[in-house]
């Protein structure tokens, strides 16, 4: 697998603060990448300045080997869609609308109106995320899960090669989790998108990521398999409690230790 971004040497910071980094990343062309680690660990951080929305204050992020510096934000976007865990608490717009938002980056300067292609792409991303019956509605009447469906059918809409999605399942209740954990398994599945997403979900993390970057004060803890990161002694480290691993079905869990 090619590298398709890399950072060397990343690293922000507030003031005297050092927030994140140095870090070193590399995101292989293909897989997902899931990002682990406490509150304040700097994982949204990471995202942002991977997607170019904050500038580093230190070090280097390349795309697809070019500098991510040298582009455009209308070039980054057409090669990294973002989906952030915060929106507005009203968007007073219908379903399509929003997906049909994912089509700026591809608009021309003299374009007064979307083409066919902008139409095709929005049908495609609706039919994807299986929300095609949704496109009519308000985005104000739907639920946390659906609303959420609709942001990351926008950025599929985008046609970007990298998704960058800063905790999917936050806010959402146990039935949508399981629903949106669902799509984003189809996603992986079913496209040739790269990944990379930051969760607290460390069963989301297991199930989607085909590697883990634990994340500590900023820096990286360690990065691995699922299996060499979701390890009791690893996770004691990272989040300053006690798991265990319960085993039974069909595959072993880690859990947090309550009797600790």
């Amino acid at each position: 697998m090619t590298v398709l971004l890399s950072a060397r040497g990343l690293a922000w910071r507030a003031g005297a603060r050092t927030i994140l980094g140095p870090l070193d990343l590399d995101v292989l062309r293909g897989e997902c990448l899931a990002v682990v680690g406490p509150n304040g660990a700097g994982k949204t951080t990471l995202l942002r300045c991977l997607t170019g929305l904050l500038e580093a204050s230190g070090g280097e992020i390349a795309f697809d080997g070019r500098s991510l510096k040298s582009l455009s934000r209308r070039q980054i976007a057409r090669r990294i869609a973002y989906v952030p865990q915060i929106r507005p608490a009203r968007v007073p717009l219908k379903v399509a609308e929003i997906v049909l938002l994912g089509r700026y980056p591809h608009l021309s300067t003299l374009q007064l109106a979307p083409r066919k292609e902008d139409f095709a792409a929005v049908d495609e991303a609706l039919r994807v995320v299986g929300i095609e019956e949704l496109r009519g509605r308000p985005v104000d009447e739907l639920s946390g899960g659906e609303r959420q469906a609709v942001f990351i059918a926008a950025a599929l809409a985008q046609e970007a090669e990298l998704l960058v999605l800063d905790e999917p399942t936050l806010h959402l209740d146990a039935r949508h989790q399981h629903d949106l954990a669902a799509l984003l398994l189809r996603l992986k599945e079913g496209t040739d998108h790269t990944v990379v997403l930051a969760t607290h979900d460390l069963n989301l993390a297991s199930l989607l990521g085909d590697r883990l970057l634990a994340l500590s004060a900023g820096k990286a803890l360690a990065t691995g398999t699922p299996a060499e990161i979701l390890r009791p002694e690893l996770l004691e480290r990272l989040f300053r409690a006690r798991f265990e691993i319960v085993r039974g079905g069909e595959r072993p869990v880690t859990v947090l230790d309550l009797n600790a």
